[in-house]
């Protein structure tokens, strides 16, 4: 298990969809990213930008709860992959015993925030993307190409095509980087009506 925080969300250029972009605790070189629903990043983008509500919302009702029964969180994780879903643990404390309740990471997250309780996630089960690798691979990028390499063999182009994409995940990268959780707060996420 790795340890990990919320590093930023953001969105999914092709679906629209949150991306919650967690970061190794020891090397924010790594990144792992989970879609989440829209009303799961709005609870985490209120928790990270420190916006109090005038009643619970949700997951602070979910605290005030946990809490009225004395319980606490202790530590959540990702756990596994099956069906097309990540499968994450709430591991409450109370009186010395661990419950463990089965939860969506996205909940389980924002109760983690909200009980400052740690977070881990199955290396094995999240993929995860090396920022210096990426960096790297433009770098070398642009120095061939201000050397003047040209594509001349059927190696060289898959490279290209490769590189491009790699290219590509940075630019995404740098946008997911610049987004602040301001962003979402003007964002209307209501269905339009026809």
């Amino acid at each position: 298990m790795v340890e990990v925080k919320v590093k930023n969300i953001g969105l999914d250029s092709i679906t629209g969809s949150p991306i919650l972009m967690l970061t190794d605790v020891n090397n924010e070189e790594y990144i792992y990213p989970i879609w989440i629903g829209i009303s799961e990043a709005e609870g985490i983008i209120l928790k990270q930008a420190g916006i109090k509500t005038p009643r619970p919302l949700t997951y602070d009702l979910f605290k005030n709860t946990i809490e009225k029964l004395g319980a606490k969180v202790k530590k959540v994780a990702i756990v596994d992959y099956k069906d097309n879903a990540y499968i994450a643990e709430i591991i409450l404390e109370k009186e010395g015993e661990e419950i463990i309740v089965d939860s969506r990471p996205s909940d389980a997250i924002n109760l983690a925030l909200r009980f400052n309780a740690p977070i881990y996630l199955n290396e094995n089960v999240v993929k995860k993307v090396n920022l210096k690798e990426i960096k790297e691979t433009i770098a070398r990028q642009q120095a061939q190409a201000e050397e003047g390499k040209d594509t001349k063999t059927v190696e060289d182009l898959e490279k290209a095509t490769t590189d491009e994409v790699d290219k590509e995940l940075e630019e995404f990268r740098k946008l997911l980087d610049k987004i602040k959780p301001e962003d979402f707060a003007k964002m209307d996420f209501r269905k339009k009506e026809n």
